[in-house]
């Protein structure tokens, strides 16, 4: 079955694995609250709210880069 968005059907795609090295700031302060490199948005999703647990008055943002955060 379809994900229907609007009443009408999105178009099938297949899942991907593509890697995302990202770190979590609070907007407000710059301060860096968490780091990961993960090949799942459903990873980053779960880091923000944890994150976001743990800070409870940071404004999240994320910011992909190029490479992660340890070599």
């Amino acid at each position: 079955m379809p994900d229907i968005w609007n009443g009408k059907p999105l178009p099938d795609r297949r899942v991907t694995h593509t890697n995302i090295n990202y770190r979590l700031y609070d907007r407000r302060t710059g301060k860096l609250l968490s780091f990961n490199s993960t090949n799942s948005i459903d990873s980053l999703v779960t880091d923000v709210l944890l994150t976001q647990k743990e800070h409870p008055t940071a404004q999240i943002t994320a910011v992909e880069y190029d490479g992660p955060a340890y070599r």
